[in-house]
């Protein structure tokens, strides 16, 4: 068993894509300085977060080229999906049935907020007809309406990589409802050609 705070900050690191310190890191996940550098220091002894030193400051990053964190990150991934909740839970487990997308993501009002107008979906695949009718399919049904963003691997790596703040916020809030390797592969990319 993961222990929370381990969790938060595997997860902060999984989807922040800039190097942070443990000070933004604390901050951002409301974890002491103390109790985040005991966590980071651990994960860096066992390979899960690589670190590098910029003047006075340790800067922290994941490691995606290690393949137990990457078990680790699939499975945290997973478990988000699994926790949750309300209304976000039901059209989850609705448009993860969707077979023709190799990455969707659940995204915006519906998981934060009871009084939401539409379900948000960003949806990663080379077919957006279907995509297009199985959201109205799902609309009919549903008593909101699903809004697909619908993208190709490829588009969705160049806008990782442009920092369109949109795409950016979908990987730092959203809930993958399924595709958590590919999530992984294409943050792995980006990163590695920065």
């Amino acid at each position: 068993m993961i222990p929370k705070n381990t969790k938060k900050i595997i997860l902060y690191l999984l989807r922040n894509l800039e190097l942070v310190n443990i000070n933004q890191i604390s901050k951002k996940l409301s974890i002491s300085v103390g109790s985040g550098f005991k966590i980071l220091k651990d994960l860096e002894k066992n390979n899960i977060v690589l670190s590098s030193t910029l003047g006075n400051a340790k800067f922290y990053q994941i490691n995606l080229n290690n393949e137990e964190t990457i078990k680790w990150c699939e499975i945290l991934l997973s478990e988000e999906r699994r926790n949750l909740k309300g209304y976000s839970k039901i059209y989850a487990e609705e448009i993860q049935k969707f077979e023709h997308s190799e990455l969707i993501i659940l995204f915006g009002s519906v998981l934060n907020s009871k009084d939401f107008n539409d379900v948000d979906v960003l949806f990663i695949t080379n077919k957006p007809k279907e995509v297009t009718n199985f959201c109205l399919s799902l609309s009919k049904i549903r008593t909101k309406p699903v809004v697909p963003l619908i993208l190709k691997k490829e588009d969705l790596i160049k806008e990782i990589k442009n920092k369109k703040e949109v795409v950016l916020n979908i990987l730092k809030k959203g809930i993958i409802l399924k595709g958590e390797s590919v999530f992984i592969k294409v943050l792995k990319n980006v990163k590695q050609q920065r």
